[in-house]
């Protein structure tokens, strides 16, 4: 793990370990998915997986804290996300979760390096909570110098970024069931090997219950979302 400690910018990036486990776990993902699922979708799987993890190595994963320039950037290969540090309203750090809360509504949750037994056992240091303190501490002075202008542009963007990105949100967990639920209708189930066949049908199962879960509670929370706004919209009439 590297951390410049040169203000104004810090930056953790990952161990190097890290990306090599993160490889191996994609190259078992990828072989798993050729293996299983009809041709088709498991070569286009395991491609994309394979595009994702070279990413990832290349890039690694990083957090960089940009104090002059009030911004946090959070990457994980191809995966970036950038937030200003005036809009954070909450850090939450549960274990190597990290967890961001936005003014604009809704939140980003990252899990660091140095999770569970295996991340420890390679030496991969928790370092969520450092990183989290750092943002917290950094957001706060950014809020405090921008809290007049953001009190006086508050009333004109109020409500609108929160609702489209929770929509969003809910629209992106329903798709990620729908895709779970067609995955475990193309794996393949004719196996000559008993034991092979087994794996399979588990492996349906999973995908298949796992992708209705998701799908359910898409729907409900898109349904819960659209009591809120008529709640809302009949107290404002």
């Amino acid at each position: 793990m590297l951390h410049n400690l040169c203000v104004p910018i810090q930056r953790w990036n990952a161990p190097v370990v890290g990306r090599v486990k993160v490889i191996v776990i994609g190259g078992l993902g990828a072989a798993a998915a050729i293996v299983f699922f009809q041709p088709w979708f498991g070569i286009t799987f395991a491609t994309v997986m394979g595009i994702q993890c070279l990413a990832y190595l290349l890039l690694g994963e990083a957090v960089a804290l940009d104090t002059e320039a009030g911004t946090l950037g959070l990457r994980w290969g191809l995966i970036v996300r950038r937030v200003r540090l005036a809009d954070v309203t909450a850090v939450l750090v549960a274990g190597s979760k990290l967890s961001v809360g936005r003014a604009s509504g809704g939140e980003i949750s990252v899990y660091l390096w140095g999770r569970g037994r295996l991340d420890r056992w390679l030496g991969m240091p928790v370092v969520a909570g450092d990183i989290g303190h750092a943002i917290a501490k950094a957001s706060d002075a950014a809020r405090s110098a921008a809290q007049a202008p953001a009190a006086v542009d508050a009333p004109a963007r109020r409500g609108t970024p929160a609702a489209s990105r929770s929509a969003l949100a809910t629209a992106l967990l329903g798709c990620l069931g729908l895709l779970a639920v067609c995955a475990a209708l193309l794996v393949r189930h004719s196996w000559h090997n008993s034991a092979m066949s087994v794996l399979a049908v588990i492996l349906a199962l999973l995908l298949g219950i796992g992708g209705v879960f998701y799908v359910c509670l898409s729907a409900a929370l898109f349904a819960s979302s659209a009591r809120a706004r008529r709640q809302r919209l009949a107290d404002a009439g």
